[in-house]
């Protein structure tokens, strides 16, 4: 197998294995994720995500805070039971309490079963 070759399989396996690897870490992308402190305790959290045009996101579920990290899970509801399969973007902007220490925002979005959709970082503005 020539160097040419072997480079070009290790390519296509790569972009093969990345869908997989989009869904193990949840998926869906937290589009335009921003942590914003308002007041002193006050945290903004602002992102977009495709979803169910039949599911609605709740008030975030607040968990401990370490080095600076803040814990934030967004669950989400069925809001018929059932729906078409329409994708439509779904616009979270949520208020959220942290503390002084908070430097960053570990943001989880939940489906409706309790899986994870989407779960990413955000570094207070």
């Amino acid at each position: 197998m020539t160097l040419q070759r072997a480079a070009g399989l290790a390519l296509a396996v790569a972009l093969l294995a990345t869908p997989a690897l989009a869904q193990e870490r949840g998926g869906v992308v937290l589009e335009d994720l921003t942590a914003a402190r308002i007041h002193d305790n006050d945290i903004k959290i602002e992102f977009t995500y495709q979803g169910s045009a039949c599911e609605e996101v709740l008030p975030a579920a607040v968990g401990e805070e370490t080095d600076g990290t803040l814990i934030a899970v967004f669950p989400t509801i069925a809001t018929a039971e059932v729906c078409t399969m329409q994708v439509v973007d779904i616009e979270v902007d949520q208020i959220i309490e942290g503390s002084n220490a908070t430097s960053s925002v570990d943001v989880t979005l939940l489906a409706p079963d309790g899986t994870v959709l989407g779960k990413e970082l955000a570094r207070l503005d």
